[in-house]
Parts: C-alpha cells; sequence; structure tokens
C-alpha cells in the first residue's frame, strides 16, 4: 500500500471521527423510482432527502467507488432527484446519500440496492416441480433452471420484483413456497446471477402461476 493511500484513508477517518463527534444531524433518506430493479436500458429516478441548507449533495455508488453524482441545491430545497438513463451493468450497486453542510459531509443514511437485469441474456424457466396434494399440504417447490455457469437464483413475485428485498435470493435452484393460499393463485419469475456480483441479473423467465391447493391443474 502506497503512502499516498494511506494518507487519504487516514483524512477519510478523521473526518468520519470529527463528524462522529459533532451535534447529531439528520441522515439523508433515499428510494427510487419506479424501483431498484430495472432492466437494462431503461430509466430510473434516485431521489435524496437532506435537511435545509446543505450546500451539496452527493448520490455515491459504493460499489463502483468512481462513480458518484452531485447536486447543488436551489433555495431551501430538500428533495434531489438523479436521474439515470439508459441503465447498464455499471449502474447496478449500493447507493447511498450525503450532503455538505458548508464545512463538513454528513455521515451517510439508507442504502438503496440497485439491480439491473437482462445483463446476462440468458433466459431462465421456472416450472413447478412438485404440488400440494390438497390442502393439508399447500407445499410448492418451483425450480428455476438456467444454463450451469450461474451460482446464484433468485424468484420474486411478480408484482414485486421491482424490490430485491421482496425476493428470495439463494444458490441451489429449488425454491419452496409456503403456504400457498388456496383463495388465489400467485405468479412468480426468476433471475439468475453470480456471486461477484450479485446486482446483475439475467432476463427473467415467463411468469409462472402457482396452483391452488386441491385443485388439479
Amino acid at each position: 500500500m502506497g503512502l499516498g493511500s494511506v494518507l487519504l484513508g487516514f483524512v477519510c477517518l478523521m473526518e468520519q471521527m470529527i463528524w462522529a463527534h459533532s451535534e447529531p444531524s439528520q441522515q439523508p433518506s433515499i428510494w427510487a423510482v419506479p424501483g431498484t430493479v430495472i432492466s437494462t436500458g431503461s430509466a430510473v429516478t434516485i431521489f435524496c432527502r437532506t435537511p435545509p441548507g446543505v450546500t451539496k449533495v452527493r448520490l455515491c455508488n459504493s460499489i463502483h467507488h468512481g462513480i458518484w453524482y452531485d447536486h447543488t441545491p436551489q433555495g431551501d430545497q430538500e428533495v434531489f432527484e438523479f436521474s439515470l438513463e439508459n441503465m447498464m451493468n455499471i449502474n447496478a450497486g449500493i447507493y447511498s446519500c450525503k450532503y455538505f453542510n458548508g464545512s463538513e459531509w454528513s455521515g451517510i443514511g439508507d442504502k438503496l440496492e440497485l439491480v439491473v437485469t437482462g445483463v446476462y441474456k440468458e433466459k431462465p424457466s421456472l416450472t413447478v416441480d412438485s404440488r400440494p396434494q390438497g390442502f393439508s399440504e399447500r407445499n410448492v417447490t418451483l425450480g428455476c433452471y438456467a444454463p450451469p455457469f450461474f451460482e446464484i437464483f433468485i424468484l420474486c413475485r411478480d408484482r414485486n420484483v421491482s424490490f430485491p428485498q421482496n425476493c428470495l435470493q439463494q444458490d441451489h435452484n429449488k425454491f419452496l413456497i409456503s403456504p400457498v393460499s388456496p383463495e388465489y393463485n400467485r405468479t412468480y419469475r426468476c433471475f439468475a446471477s453470480f456471486k461477484n456480483n450479485s446486482y446483475l441479473w439475467s432476463l427473467p423467465s415467463d411468469p409462472l402461476e402457482t396452483p391452488v391447493p386441491g385443485k388439479n391443474v
């Protein structure tokens, strides 16, 4: 490690210590529209909320440390929009906001996981591998099948696919869904990815509707 890296790390540590011992401040919040799972080529708008009176707002990608976006407030502006057009693999990662109050940077607030789908053009298939036998056995096993070089499989409810925290992610392709309500079916899609960059997903599978317990499908 070079002297420059050591000095830079020391400066960052000192800034954090100074901020930690200063008066408590409101941490910035962050959210995205239309969601945080975005298909390749689409657009997303990330919003940051800060206290009034800040002089600069920065949106950072902690995966790609060389990527950040600055915004200068207009008046007492508190909500800031960062529009990311034509999403690509380099736009995926963990985002956070921080602000400059004229003398120092704030700490970071909530983190936002931004996933880009369709980076890998292979399309998994989603099937029902076992069906419930009756109302006393409502479990359903779904299989997400993709080329063998994929390491991670992601199962999402079709209506919640915009948010990765609403999806199941695991290193094997069998998903046990329990319980399955007899009142209505649920529709799912699955994706495939890699462990070294779980924010880049394949194309989605075709939607699959789970069977109703006790009903022959």
